[in-house]
């Protein structure tokens, strides 16, 4: 038996509560909905909507049309599609998609694109298929399903907030060979976070050029890698010195810094404090 379209609108009152409350007006869904498999399903939109649209594929496949032409879409594939932007999409044919949507407005629905890595007519996003992304729809729509006061609006925007947190993750992580090797590096990091290690060596453990190594890691993590373990290292020498009476010395070779005093700096730069200071007041008493 085909299942039913699921669908769900905030009313006009409860629109103008969601863009007058402080915990609500910065995103919330304006409207949401499921569309089930249905061959060669289309929708056309020559001016657009008021608001960003959501458009997920979770299974199957669809098509999407803008200026740049036509593209295809498959399950994981996401696209967001800015305010009064003309666009088309559909179902496909033979193997037609599932689809979830949700329109959505506030002051931080733009930075959102922007983290995603969208505008200037890319909107298409794909990751890997996500339960954990589907959840995210099926609670808003529950949400909406009990009603549209604040307390639904609240738990509906929480959960979009959490879905396109979902998909700026998901997309950084989509980057294949390059990003699988910043992650390997990152676990080399954790395993050998009292050794000294440089720049080359964490490359070649990426398989890639200390220059491209250096470009991938800064997009993917949003620093450079030599700072990242220095804080890494900071991070459980911290820890060192709250659960063990060890010297402050003693620690910093463990850790492969050369002496206390460029440990001390080093922490002092990362923690806000020294050592001795960061151990007496974190410490147990």
């Amino acid at each position: 038996m085909m299942r039913s379209v699921q669908y769900s609108a905030l009313p006009s009152s409860s629109v103008e509560l969601a863009e007058g409350h402080p915990l609500l007006k910065a995103l919330f869904p304006r409207s949401i909905g499921r569309v089930p498999p249905r061959p060669g399903e289309e929708t056309r939109r020559k001016r657009g909507m008021d608001e960003y649209i959501l458009q997920y594929c979770a299974a199957g496949q669809g098509w999407f049309e803008s200026g740049r032409g036509r593209e295809r879409l498959e399950a994981g594939s996401c696209i967001v599609i800015p305010p009064k932007t003309p666009h088309a999409y559909g179902s496909d044919d033979a193997e037609p998609w599932d689809n979830y949507w949700i329109h959505f407005r506030g002051s931080q629905a733009k930075r959102y694109c922007e983290a995603l890595g969208l505008g200037k007519e890319k909107w298409l996003l794909r990751i890997e298929p996500s339960r954990e992304v589907v959840d995210c729809f099926e609670k808003i729509l529950a949400a909406y399903r009990e009603g549209h006061g604040w307390e639904q609006l609240l738990d509906a925007s929480a959960w979009l907030n959490r879905l396109l947190t979902l998909l700026v993750l998901g997309g950084r992580n989509a980057g294949g060979r390059s990003v699988g090797g910043v992650e390997r590096s990152i676990r080399f990091m954790k395993e050998n976070v009292r050794r000294k290690l440089s720049l080359e060596e964490l490359a070649e453990v990426a398989s890639l050029s200390k220059a491209r190594y250096h470009e991938v890691f800064r997009e993917r993590i949003g620093q450079a890698p030599m700072s990242y373990f220095s804080e890494l290292k900071i991070g459980q020498a911290g820890e060192a010195l709250l659960s063990s009476g060890e010297t402050v010395e003693s620690i910093a070779l463990q850790f492969g810094f050369p002496n206390a005093f460029y440990f001390s700096r080093v922490f002092k730069k990362t923690m806000g404090m020294p050592p001795s200071q960061y151990r007496k007041q974190y410490g147990t008493p």
